[in-house]
């Protein structure tokens, strides 16, 4: 199988767990994975698969409106770093 990641297709599953490794080395500003992380994970894919031609400033306040949706995530501060990075990974 390739493992280069394709700007046509977000394969969520490998995103989750890129990220996961990610949390488990400290790297990301989050104490929870399944609570922080994967959520805004999900919710960035979704964004950039919607609006793969965005703007980052697009991006993110498609991101902030979906945020304030979910009380889970409304605190989650490092939110906007996550999905940066999520988002960064993707164009590559």
């Amino acid at each position: 199988m390739d493992s280069s990641r394709s700007r046509d297709f977000v394969d969520i599953n490998r995103e989750l767990a890129h990220w996961q490794i990610a949390f488990g080395a400290g790297a990301l500003p989050a104490m929870n994975f399944r609570h922080e992380v994967a959520p805004v994970i999900r919710l960035a894919c979704d964004v950039y698969v919607r609006n793969p031609h965005g703007t980052r400033m697009a991006w993110l306040q498609d991101l902030q409106l979906r945020l304030a949706k979910r009380a889970s995530l409304r605190g989650n501060l490092g939110a906007e770093e996550i999905a940066t990075g999520c988002w960064a990974l993707l164009m590559q």
